[in-house]
């Protein structure tokens, strides 16, 4: 037992506090578990923890990809090449971090438009 519970302990017992049984306290059987119901769909935006030093990551590293094949902004179809790159730089991170890279996406396809 660590030192702060010896002395959560101590102040409990100098205060005229009784000893409860276990048995009192905790359920004679567990409860069964419920049924899973079907989880619902979760956005891919939506999933996980967010943290904003992994979006930053995330934008950091698109713009590095974006700086990498800024030629291929100035030629007919690269703009959809270099999201689909962008996109598959996505998969299997963080949520935060593709977020940054979807933020990254929606500026490459709104200059195109």
């Amino acid at each position: 037992m660590n030192l702060i519970a010896q002395q959560a302990l101590a102040r409990a017992m100098a205060g005229g506090a009784k000893r409860v049984p276990t048995a009192e306290v905790l359920p004679v059987a567990p409860a069964a578990p419920a049924a899973p119901a079907a989880p619902a769909p979760v956005p891919a935006a939506l999933a996980g923890h967010f943290d904003r030093v992994g979006w930053l990551e995330g934008r950091k590293h698109a713009l590095d990809i974006v700086r990498d094949g800024r030629l291929l902004l100035e030629l007919q179809g690269g703009r959809s090449q270099l999201a689909d790159r962008l996109r598959q730089c996505m998969q299997s991170k963080p949520a935060s971090f593709a977020q940054g890279v979807a933020s990254i996406i929606a500026l490459v396809q709104e200059v195109a438009q």
